[in-house]
């Protein structure tokens, strides 16, 4: 398949491999700032958006791409609020305090360009995620470790945090990075 992937998440990726596609890597540097008061559904949209037309004006043209699709795709936790990765210690445990012993929404925004016609397909998933009532001294024993600080929302759910969720209802694949189920249909003519 013929799949550039406009990020360096190693979750993407692995997604991504599991099914069986080993996509070219071409993460971009974007603006990721928000306008204030932006819904959750139009924030992953716009972000997802720019990463993959970034990647598109960095290769069309060039016949080496034709008949590859890109993907761009962002993920946020929103409580109340977008949470995106944190800014420190103090940011995840604000976060991590906010979840806790709730709910709250893991959502990805997904945008697909056809490399040879430009053409764009824009999609998102949200998965409810369900956290136990953990302590304080479980969120200062999280963010002692790396793991959190490179995660919206100051967790990974295939990680150390996942012994506190409780629950989810929706796509797994989708909290970790990437729901795959929701673009399989749009990747089939790239086979």
């Amino acid at each position: 398949m013929k799949v550039i992937l406009a990020s360096a998440s190693p979750r993407r990726l692995e997604i991504l491999q599991k099914h069986g596609i080993d996509p070219i890597l071409m993460p971009q540097d974007t603006d990721e700032h928000l306008p204030d008061g932006i819904d959750m559904h139009r924030a992953v949209e716009t972000l997802a958006t720019q990463k993959a037309r970034a990647c598109y004006n960095a290769v069309k043209g060039n016949d080496e791409y034709a008949g590859h699709v890109i993907i761009g795709s962002d993920t946020i936790v929103w409580k109340d609020e977008i949470m995106g990765k944190p800014a420190d210690h103090d940011d995840a445990f604000r976060m991590l305090d906010k979840i806790r012993g709730t709910v709250h929404y893991v959502v990805t925004g997904v945008c697909l360009i056809d490399v040879s016609s430009g053409k764009e397909t824009l999609l998102n998933d949200v998965t409810e995620v369900h956290c136990v009532d953990y302590s304080d001294e479980d969120i200062e024993d999280y963010i002692s470790r790396a793991e959190p600080y490179d995660k919206a929302g100051s967790y990974a759910i295939q990680g150390y945090f996942g012994r506190y969720i409780d629950h989810i209802s929706g796509d797994y694949e989708n909290v970790v990075g990437l729901p795959y189920y929701r673009i399989e249909e749009a990747l089939k003519p790239y086979k």
